[in-house]
């Protein structure tokens, strides 16, 4: 399903990197735009921009880990006219030794990384059932949806967790025969705003929205950024079918 002019496209995480990245790209086709973030200054300076395409721009200021505030914005998407893009995109790194980082830390990562998604199924999607028209869910998802890293746990633990969530998801979409689908986005190194240097290999943002869109476009459930990454994933689940169990 391609973004359609006139139709709404949600984006949490919308004031900064991937997620304005796929909101500009929404608002350059004619979508009008529902943006959140918890950084009112730059949700400020976003809409600003994406206004200047003549589309319908709003905020949404909040945290998008209260159940709450994904009803409300469900609310405000819903009032803006037709559905057609959720995109949950916003997420948080805490680094450190798993059995070390508080549980506190784990809590707050798990509920922006993976229960914002949630929470944000839950208000969106009985909603485009009952309206009926085609409309997708994309999940920013990252390479350790796929791979694990030392350092990250409760991130990885989080990323994992939204790939079950958009797989079954989509199983269920289809047993119900609805045209809705979910696209599980998975970028490898992106250069934002906050980089200073481009590591080796990273790629822009907006050429990460440009796979995601046409990802949703092509109603693919997995997107890649990094195709020669690949492979990795590839060994790692190989590693997994052939693990054998070893008895003493």
């Amino acid at each position: 399903m391609r973004v359609q002019p006139g139709r709404v496209v949600a984006v949490t995480g919308g004031a900064s990197g991937i997620g304005l990245a796929i909101a500009a790209a929404a608002a350059a086709a004619g979508s009008d735009v529902l943006l959140a973030d918890l950084n009112v200054d730059s949700l400020a300076v976003a809409a600003e921009r994406l206004e200047q395409h003549g589309v319908t721009v709003r905020t949404l200021a909040g945290d998008v880990a209260d159940v709450e505030f994904a009803e409300q914005f469900a609310d405000i998407a819903f009032e803006m006219g037709s559905v057609q893009l959720m995109c949950s995109n916003a997420g948080i790194v805490v680094p450190g030794l798993s059995w070390e980082i508080s549980q506190q830390q784990w809590d707050r990562v798990i509920g922006v990384n993976l229960m914002a998604t949630v929470h944000l199924f839950r208000a969106f999607i009985p909603r485009l059932i009952e309206r009926a028209q085609p409309a997708r869910l994309l999940i920013t998802g990252s390479m350790a949806s796929v791979t694990a890293r030392a350092g990250i746990a409760p991130y990885v633990t989080a990323k994992h967790g939204l790939l079950g969530l958009a797989e079954t998801t989509d199983q269920e979409f289809k047993s119900l025969e609805v045209d809705l689908g979910v696209t599980i986005l998975m970028p490898g190194q992106v250069l934002t705003g906050m980089t200073t240097e481009a590591p080796p290999g990273s790629i822009s943002a907006a050429d990460v929205a440009e796979i995601a869109l046409a990802a949703v476009a092509n109603d693919q459930l997995f997107a890649f950024t990094h195709p020669d990454r690949i492979p990795e994933v590839a060994r790692r689940f190989n590693t997994i079918i052939t693990s054998e169990i070893r008895s003493n």
